[in-house]
């Protein structure tokens, strides 16, 4: 379950979930976990595309919250520079069961929703989060529901389970579902000071897995890794205590789970690591996404009445305007202004759809 994408100018830091050459991009398993393959653990599926010949292709992991709504990282939703949805050019899906490679149901998604903090954090994508919207609901899955808000510090040195279809080992195997044990460390500050209390302890752990020379040569990003510093209300790092297991590609979006109220519960997914050179795979944790403040609201606005519909909306085939009736309205619905009957196109103004006279 680690992180998959190579971000500059940490050209170690990886996004757990995507697959791709030397960037890790979400075909992979939890190094160290075990099977997952209940059917209680359906809601947690993958999201991928679909090849010529019709077959699921997995590239992240992630977790059905609402009956069309899935949660997953923001990374897993945009383009690499993290500014052009990936639904903008390509057909996106959401497959059930317990192995990618032969999924139970595949849903096309329809739209995306990513939490508005777009600046900072491990990935350079501010909250990595995001919620795709699907065509329709998932059939015989009851959604897990979600933390509604940032992980407390009460909690650092507490277990969790994580869950992903990423890379199992270093021949690179994954795209079925496995879960493992992770520690929390951190949810705010530098969380390499509190795993490795000096620079010294920091360096003695790198060796014991990559050569003297691989160190030396990359010595500023090191630097960086030791000195990390958490996206204040919105990462946490697990990871590195007795018995944990490791996120890796393929595992970018999935799931960090805790039982809360005798439920399953997602609490964070995952969302980058820091990968050396001799395994496929972080060896010092992972920094996970969690659900923040500036998330929430989007979180919600997805699996409410109006199922990812904005109260700003958006404009469909140029003629009408789709908006979600906002609660100090009136009950929340979904309406479809059809622009066209006025003579007139939808339209943007001001971040609202609008109809507007047309060009």
């Amino acid at each position: 379950m680690n992180a998959a994408r190579l971000v500059a100018p940490l050209a170690l830091v990886t996004l757990a979930g995507c697959l791709g050459g030397d960037v890790d991009s979400g075909a992979s398993d939890i190094i160290g976990g075990v099977d997952a393959s209940s059917p209680r653990l359906d809601a947690v599926g993958a999201m991928g595309t679909k090849d010529a010949d019709g077959a699921f292709d997995y590239f992240c992991t992630a977790t059905l919250i609402g009956p069309k709504a899935v949660l997953t990282a923001k990374h897993c939703a945009t383009s690499a520079a993290g500014e052009t949805p990936r639904l903008a050019y390509e057909k996106i899906y959401f497959a059930v069961g317990a192995d990618s490679h032969a999924p139970k149901q595949v849903v096309q998604a329809v739209n995306v929703l990513l939490s508005p903090l777009d600046e900072g954090g491990m990935v350079d994508f501010g909250s990595d989060v995001a919620v795709y919207i699907l065509a329709e609901p998932v059939k015989d899955v009851t959604p897990m529901p979600w933390a509604k808000a940032h992980l407390s510090g009460a909690e650092v040195g507490k277990k969790f389970a994580a869950v992903g279809y990423g890379v199992q080992d270093r021949q690179r195997t994954s795209g079925t579902r496995k879960a493992g044990t992770l520690t929390l460390q951190a949810v705010e500050g530098q969380p390499m000071h509190r795993i490795f209390p000096t620079r010294e302890a920091f360096d003695a752990h790198m060796a014991k897995h990559e050569s003297q020379a691989w160190i030396d040569a990359n010595k500023t990003r090191l630097d960086e890794l030791y000195d990390l510093t958490l996206l204040a209300g919105h990462e946490a790092y697990l990871g590195m205590g007795p018995g944990d297991a490791q996120p890796c590609s393929g595992d970018s979006g999935g799931p960090l789970v805790a039982t809360i109220d005798g439920k399953l519960t997602v609490v964070a997914v995952v969302s980058g690591s820091f990968k050396g050179a001799s395994y496929p795979c972080s060896t010092v944790g992972e920094v996970y996404a969690t659900l923040g403040e500036k998330a929430q609201p989007m979180i919600d606005s997805a699996t409410g009445p109006c199922e990812g519909v904005s109260v700003e909306g958006h404009c469909d085939a140029f003629t009408t305007a789709v908006r979600c009736v906002a609660a100090t309205e009136g009950p929340q619905q979904v309406t479809r202004t059809d622009c066209s009957i006025l003579g007139q196109a939808c339209g943007i103004v001001e971040g609202k759809a609008a109809c507007v006279d047309a060009p």
